[in-house]
């Protein structure tokens, strides 16, 4: 492939800067606040964030999932646990986020401990799924090699469309990410944005502002 250089590509930030009295002294209601905005600006999903894991052998791995529960107990996220990613949170539970939202010029970097959610909270969540969703996650060996696309489909068509219930398979399951560590990031002029990190202090957050 041709080398393409990207040096001019840039974009205006936000001309109203960020202060540490807009802060909140919790950093949970500070994204509560971000979120709900975002809720309203964002073309996309606002719930859609980057999982990024560590394994065994220290290769980072980093994908999208979409976050279905918060709280100041953390953010759950739901997926297959012998997944690549289930995989390396079983050898390694820490784990970061990242929540990108470029209408609203802001990110959002969480890092922290993950551990699987109760079986009845996954149930619940996953009674709450269509039925084809239902269906795929119990008929999927996610991360390995599919052969035949069609076949699957059609098994995912057979099992959804029939009467019988789709119960939740252990394989498949809740996890939730207990913060000890996040990072407000808001975009400015002239490349001067504006970024504040929570870290964790017995049960008090301290916040320090980091250059750009």
């Amino acid at each position: 492939m041709q080398e393409k250089e990207l040096y001019g590509m840039r974009r205006d930030y936000s001309p109203k800067p960020l202060y540490v009295e807009d802060l909140n002294n919790d950093p949970f209601l500070l994204f509560e606040k971000w979120f709900k905005e975002a809720l309203e600006l964002e073309n996309g999903e606002a719930n859609a964030m980057v999982l990024s894991t560590v394994g065994n052998d220290m290769m980072p791995s980093s994908r999208m999932v979409l976050l279905k529960k918060y709280s100041d107990s953390g953010f759950v996220f739901f997926t297959n646990y012998k997944s690549h990613k289930g995989r390396q949170l079983e050898e390694n539970n820490r784990a970061a986020l990242l929540f990108f939202w470029p209408d609203s010029m802001r990110q959002v970097r969480i890092e922290g401990n993950v551990r699987k959610i109760s079986s009845a909270e996954s149930d619940e969540y996953f009674e709450s799924r269509p039925r084809e969703s239902r269906a795929s996650s119990a008929l999927s060996k996610q991360s390995e090699p599919l052969q035949e696309r069609e076949s699957f489909d059609s098994e995912i068509r057979n099992l959804s469309e029939n009467n019988r219930e789709i119960k939740r398979p252990g394989h498949w399951g809740g996890y939730v990410a207990e913060p000890v560590l996040f990072e407000f990031w808001q975009g400015g002029i002239k490349r001067s944005h504006d970024r504040f990190r929570y870290t964790k202090r017995g049960a008090e957050w301290k916040i320090v502002r980091l250059y750009p």
